[in-house]
């Protein structure tokens, strides 16, 4: 059967700001001339997804000030603190009504680049799977699309009940896994190692 391209899809960008390196929030590290939530933001912007919503934990006024700009959604979870499964549901609850699914991504992932959440999208767009998850070798990786039949699904899911790992193994055998742009990168310098060149190919710092 002949499906319609997907008309909206909503990206979910977790920024709790638990993760500390060195005591410091890891959303603030430095990439190039951005930080990683800056960096990341703006690669989901870029990408065909119609809709970012953020939704911060600490330093809720300090992510607001770096994103400034940029056509996204910030958001405060008051329970930040609980858990990924809580700054999940209230994102979701600013998704648009009408999404067709929505990609949910750790504010820290750089590796998840425009190109990656395009490939997740068109792939959706090929099967309407339940769930797309990026990385091939792992049973997923960051980011991880869910169809809108899931919604209420995902509006429920809590850490006590391993969070996104209930619906990621409930739909195990019907999620649809593409290769990161990492993993694609990796197997292209493979192939220029087996035939003794170099394709001058190099990974996003």
């Amino acid at each position: 059967m002949t499906r319609t391209y997907p008309n909206l899809i909503s990206i979910i960008v977790l920024a709790p700001g638990t993760k500390l390196r060195l005591g410091h929030n890891k959303l603030f590290e430095p990439i190039g001339d951005k930080t990683t939530i800056e960096e990341v933001v703006s690669e989901c912007m870029s990408s065909k997804a119609k809709q970012v919503i953020v939704v911060c934990g600490r330093d809720p006024e300090k992510v607001a000030a770096f994103l400034k700009g940029n056509r996204c959604d910030v958001v405060f979870d008051n329970d930040y603190e609980k858990g990924m499964s809580s700054s999940v549901r209230k994102g979701l609850s600013m998704v648009n009504m009408d999404a067709d699914a929505v990609i949910v991504l750790p504010g820290d992932t750089v590796s998840a680049d425009r190109k990656t959440i395009n490939n997740m999208i068109r792939e959706y767009s090929s099967c309407y799977a339940p769930i797309v998850t990026a990385g091939r070798k792992a049973d997923y990786s960051h980011p991880v699309l869910f169809d809108k039949n899931l919604f209420g699904e995902l509006n429920n899911i809590t850490e006590d009940k391993d969070g996104l790992k209930t619906l990621l193994s409930k739909y195990r055998s019907n999620r649809r896994p593409i290769k990161t742009a990492e993993e694609t990168l990796l197997e292209q310098e493979k192939e220029a190692k087996s035939l003794g060149g170099n394709l001058g190919l190099r990974r996003r710092a």
